[in-house]
């Protein structure tokens, strides 16, 4: 099996296309393309690409071992924008508040999704969770503007979880804590100053999906 077979695997695997995988490591599409192709037969950013799709990147450069081996520790400055990760873990796509708005039912919004940056997820999710940035100050100083945080539809939110919720009468989306007290059922803002802390749930919103990770990129 030649290079350009296993980084064509090893995107595969991760369910990347070659435009998301070139955007992870820091490329253009075309490299990514060169590779695949056997038009070029060494990279600089076989051991990025490695880790971006969750690869053995001594497998990935030579052939030599398990496709997924558990991935040595690299130093920080020998992996450039790419840490050591899991050895699995789905991409994601970061997908803006309009675009959650939209949202009509799991894994159905309406949105092009092929020009946005993917994400790594660092936990398991499913294959429809995807990730948002925070815009405003209702939910710091836990959850500052610029965090990113990683949606999953497919886990139900229970009392005191994060969400993102679809408002209905303003068909706009939020990122609130969820809270179930006595029957009754409210998003809350976490910022202690917030003018409207508290939004009753009364067929006025539904939830989008559960919040499982968020973190600041660095």
């Amino acid at each position: 099996m030649s290079i350009g077979d296993r980084v064509r695997r090893a995107r595969k695997s991760a369910g990347l296309t070659q435009s998301q995988l070139g955007k992870v490591v820091g490329v253009r599409q075309a490299t990514i393309s060169e590779l695949e192709k056997g038009e070029s037969r060494s990279s600089a950013y076989l051991v990025q690409i490695a880790y971006a799709c969750g690869v053995n990147p001594e497998w990935l450069a030579s052939g030599r071992g398990d496709m997924h081996d558990p991935p040595p520790a690299v130093p920080p400055d020998t992996v450039s924008n790419v840490r050591p990760g899991p050895t699995h873990f789905r991409h994601v796509p970061e997908i803006n508040w309009v675009q959650a708005g939209t949202w009509t039912e799991i894994g159905d919004y309406s949105a092009d999704l092929s020009e946005v940056p993917y994400w790594p997820c660092p936990v398991s999710c499913s294959e429809n969770t995807f990730a948002l940035r925070v815009e405003g100050d209702s939910m710091a100083p836990y959850f500052m503007p610029g965090t990113l945080i990683f949606v999953d539809p497919e886990v139900m939110p229970i009392s005191g979880k994060k969400v993102v919720a679809l408002l209905t009468d303003t068909n706009q989306a939020t990122f609130k804590q969820y809270i179930e007290d006595g029957g009754q059922k409210m998003l809350k803002a976490m910022n202690p100053n917030w003018p409207q802390p508290y939004i009753p749930i009364n067929g006025n919103c539904r939830i989008v999906g559960t919040v499982i990770f968020a973190g600041m990129e660095m």
